[in-house]
């Protein structure tokens, strides 16, 4: 029987009863009518169960998930996966908001391609989430790739244009995850960027689309109070290895690439720096000192400053600074750029 479902939408929700009902209703509302939503209750504490269920009530185009503990993200995803019939999977965190061409754009524009890439809305809110204070349209050049070198090559770029460590602005071929057993790594902040680094080095055609329907939600107050992760800069670390690993493997690691994944390297390691001067850190001054100097003599960051050379103000000071090599002046931009995020909450984002 020939599939009549296009697109299947995984939307992972857990403890989010106030915002689920508007996520889901956003993609119920696509002009694209054959679709599934396949929603993952993931051991909600909250009422997330109960507005899923009166949700999946009303239009059987849901597809519920009720897993009896929390299991974390990858799980909830890889348990969609299982189920999920589409020709497309396609992904909304429960906390964001689709347009309602989203998905239509994607699947008509997208031509048939193993991977679709579509632009997004950061938006940055109020406390409340009542007031988007800025927005901030992130997309890049269409095109349409078939060349496996050049599809390589265009992982840096995406990346580069903020929209490669996502999945949510993003459609994939189902049997091609399944046909390469493909599942979400347990590796906590980069499980996208991991999973899309191996599904980038399967496919054999790629379509970037300009369109900005999906909208990435942020409150203002996300940046100072996300969790601390004692082991970020490792992770970043890891995060170089992966996509760097595609590229060199497809004989794409050079000049222009290599460039590009330095200034991204240090940019991270920077905001490790600034992650490392938050009051969560609960680190001396001797201890940031010594984490950054620690940082400093890793084999990626060494690479990041012979390769680094930086496209915007912001790149091009990070960059002088990481250059310098001097723990105490990368320590100390570190802790200006934090005392910026507390001053003002949305100033950082202005800055990107």
């Amino acid at each position: 029987m020939e599939n009549t479902v296009a697109v299947s939408v995984i939307v992972p929700a857990y403890n989010a009863e106030k915002v689920v009902r508007n996520c889901v209703e956003s993609i119920l509302g696509q002009t694209l009518e054959n679709i599934e939503i396949v929603a993952v209750d993931d051991g909600s504490k909250d009422h997330t169960r109960k507005v899923l269920r009166e949700l999946a009530q009303k239009d059987a185009r849901i597809v519920l998930v009720e897993k009896d503990k929390n299991e974390g993200l990858s799980a909830a995803r890889n348990s969609a996966l299982q189920v999920a019939k589409g020709e497309y999977i396609g992904f909304v965190d429960a906390d964001d908001w689709v347009e309602a061409d989203t998905f239509g754009n994607m699947y008509e524009k997208g031509r048939g391609a193993d991977l679709v890439v579509a632009g997004y809305r950061h938006d940055t809110m109020d406390e409340n989430r009542t007031t988007v204070n800025i927005s901030r349209d992130v997309t890049t050049a269409p095109g349409y790739w078939t060349n496996k070198n050049e599809i390589a090559a265009k992982a840096a770029d995406i990346d580069t244009a903020k929209m490669f460590a996502y999945t949510w602005n993003k459609l994939y071929k189902r049997e091609l995850i399944l046909a390469n057993h493909l599942e979400f790594s347990k590796q906590v902040l980069i499980e996208d960027f991991i999973f899309n680094t191996l599904f980038w080095d399967k496919i054999s055609t790629l379509s970037v689309i300009e369109d900005m329907g999906y909208h990435y939600v942020k409150a203002s107050k996300d940046a100072l109070t996300q969790k601390f992760l004692p082991d970020f800069l490792d992770i970043m670390n890891l995060r170089f290895e992966y996509i760097r690993n595609l590229l060199t493997k497809n004989e794409v690691y050079t000049g222009k690439a290599k460039e590009q994944l330095a200034n991204i390297y240090i940019k991270h390691a920077v905001a490790g720096v600034v992650r490392n001067c938050s009051p969560m850190g609960n680190y001396s001054f001797g201890e940031q000192y010594a984490r950054t100097k620690a940082m400093l003599h890793y084999q990626q960051a060494r690479e990041a400053c012979q390769n680094a050379k930086g496209n915007s103000k912001q790149e091009k000071v990070c960059n002088l600074v990481f250059k310098t090599k001097s723990t105490l002046f990368v320590l100390l931009l570190g802790k200006a750029i934090y005392m910026m995020q507390t001053k003002s909450k949305t100033a950082f984002d202005k800055l990107k």
